[in-house]
């Protein structure tokens, strides 16, 4: 008996295969921007940074993976005298323009009904650091203020006073503001003035001395929280809704 021929399903073994998205190398792409930073070529930098998008890399991803690493980075040389001052200028520059083109590119959420004041180190490694955060919550639908750094305590007060903001974070600053943070913590406790406002911290001294010495600074001078990466901002701040507790995120 002669059986009926038709088109037999090929093998498995030569079925196609549904190909995943490689993740994207964050590594190697910070590998290629640095020197352009350095050098000051904004051409190039641009050029890696358009070239990540196309690879499939998102603009919140790029920011927290590539961008803020590099803040760290250029900010550990910078202080070890490692980086000139030129060097230093040319990258915090090109790094303001990229993040602010990155910015344009997140993905917003709808309001939260949440207000959040921001301030960070006067230096512009540190700016950008609050930047950052600035951005990646305001895309995430808190109603943001950012301040940026060398405000005086008592002007940050006043602000909070007319503002009235579910959160107060300072993010990214350096290690002469410790002093001015611990007063603006200490003030709002003893006053009582602010009973609902939530007082953040992280980045910059807070972000070194955790790495350094696995000592949570803002632990020691009181704030409610201290998160270091602005990857872990939006969930840690939701933390603090229906919970009672005072929540660290590393």
């Amino acid at each position: 008996m002669v059986e009926k021929l038709g088109t037999a399903p090929p093998p498995n073994s030569v079925l196609p295969r549904e190909r995943k998205p490689m993740p994207f190398d964050y590594e190697r792409f910070r590998e290629r921007l640095f020197p352009a930073l350095l050098a000051g070529d904004r051409r190039q930098a641009r050029l890696v940074a358009a070239n990540a998008r196309e690879q499939g890399a998102k603009a919140e991803e790029l920011v927290t993976h590539g961008y803020f690493p590099l803040l760290k980075e250029l900010a550990t040389l910078y202080r070890s005298d490692r980086v000139s001052m030129l060097a230093h200028h040319y990258a915090t520059r090109i790094l303001h323009n990229l993040l602010e083109s990155s910015q344009l590119e997140f993905s917003a959420q709808e309001p939260n009904q949440r207000r959040i004041l921001i301030f960070s180190g006067s230096a512009s490694l540190e700016e950008l650091q609050g930047l950052i955060a600035a951005d990646i919550l305001e895309a995430a639908g808190w109603d943001v203020r950012f301040g940026g750094g060398g405000i005086a305590a008592d002007e940050v007060l006043q602000e909070c006073g007319r503002q009235r903001p579910d959160v107060l974070l300072i993010f990214g600053a350096n290690q002469q503001d410790a002093p001015s943070v611990r007063s603006i913590i200490d003030t709002v406790k003893t006053v009582g003035a602010h009973p609902n406002m939530k007082i953040v911290v992280g980045g910059g001294v807070f972000s070194r001395t955790q790495e350094l010495t696995g000592v949570s600074l803002g632990e020691q001078i009181g704030a409610h929280a201290e998160i270091n990466n602005p990857e872990d901002l939006v969930e840690g701040l939701e933390t603090f809704y229906g919970e009672e507790a005072a929540v660290k995120v590393a």
